[in-house]
């Protein structure tokens, strides 16, 4: 079993890991990965080998309970970095690397791609911890540019969540015909989290006949009883899905559902992959307003935001898509998608540069 120069390090289960999608398709499937197993269920995300720590993460247990987990990887992972003399590490969420400060400080100081995700508390100790690893990074990415508001100072590369799409998938949507008295379908594709918000959501639309509401993926499962016991009729429920069923979600959505909340930096500053999912598709999204994304979907011109603390949510969303014209969303979402794919050139490039070199 030959070994690769690189190794992507996370304590994400792969599933949970789609930029490992670009990894493979930048890199070529020249790397291996070690990962956390939380699941107990085998992946493949292309690398050559794959190597895994397995354990659970127990919930609603004392915070040094769910520290031994982590103390567990730590362990395992200095153990498999003693034996696997890897030349360069790619490295995410911001959490791994804290984990592994000395190894990056110290051995793989410049040698490692330092791939920022999501806002991880940027202050206080985990600031200073923040600030090592970046300084220490031979490149720094990030999915947002906005994340550049917590983050120190320093020469960051942009690597935006897009998951390509066939063309002629996009093409048949954009022209696709739909019933004048067919009810306007708002989908959330994708793993459902923040439970309270999604459930005012569907308060704000409940047993409306104007509109159809969809949660599919993980998680959604959480929303069934909400539904039965205040007797919401206009709302389905799918669970986990495969990714080839993705495009039949897609063809059966009008507006894309990205409300996830705000007032906080876990949400004011992250650009979601249903973002750019929905832009190479052409579909309109409904955002959380004082987010950065209710910024970009404002500033091109192919979303709302809504405020669920706000009534007349439902007449909004009605007259906003009511108003639409095909040809202009689909130039604005384009606009958009212009740029982002001129950013994520640049990264592949000083990805490869980094690696090469």
């Amino acid at each position: 079993m030959s070994e690769a120069k690189i190794c992507i390090i996370t304590t994400r289960n792969i599933f949970n890991s789609p930029c490992l999608e670009k990894y493979q398709n930048i890199l070529n499937s020249k790397y291996d990965i070690f990962y956390w197993d939380r699941c107990g269920i085998e992946e493949s995300c292309g690398a050559e080998n794959h190597y895994k720590y397995f354990k659970t993460v127990p919930a609603n247990v004392s915070l040094i309970r769910k520290a031994l987990p982590y103390l567990g990887f730590y362990l395992a992972l200095i153990k498999f970095l003693t034996k696997h003399r890897y030349e360069k590490l790619i490295v995410f969420p911001t959490q791994t690397a804290w984990l592994m400060l000395p190894w990056l400080k110290g051995r793989y100081k410049s040698k490692y791609v330092l791939d920022i995700r999501d806002y991880s508390g940027e202050f206080g100790i985990q600031g200073k911890l923040t600030n090592s690893v970046v300084k220490s990074a031979g490149l720094t990415t990030i999915t947002s540019p906005a994340y550049t508001s917590f983050l120190p100072e320093g020469d960051y590369v942009i690597s935006h969540n897009i998951q390509e799409i066939d063309r002629a998938l996009v093409e048949q949507y954009r022209c696709r015909k739909r019933a004048d008295d067919a009810p306007i379908v708002l989908s959330f594709v994708g793993s459902v989290r923040f439970i309270d918000v999604q459930c005012k959501l569907i308060d704000k639309f409940k047993n409306d006949p104007r509109f159809l509401i969809k949660f599919i993926g993980r998680g959604s499962e959480n929303l069934k009883d909400y539904c039965d016991d205040n007797n919401i009729t206009n709302v389905e429920i799918i669970g986990r899905f495969e990714r080839n069923e993705l495009p039949d979600f897609y063809m059966q959505t009008d507006i894309a559902i990205n409300v996830y909340g705000n007032n906080t930096p876990v949400l004011n500053y992250a650009l979601s992959n249903k973002l750019y999912s929905a832009a190479i598709m052409g579909m309109p999204l409904v955002v959380s307003p004082d987010t950065y994304m209710a910024e970009i979907v404002e500033k091109y011109g192919f979303g709302v935001a809504v405020d669920l603390e706000e009534d007349g949510v439902a007449d909004k969303v009605y007259d906003y898509y009511n108003s639409l014209n095909k040809q202009e969303l689909f130039d604005n979402c384009d606009a958009f998608m212009k740029v982002a794919y001129s950013d994520d050139a640049k990264y592949r490039e000083s990805l490869l540069d980094f690696v090469e070199n």
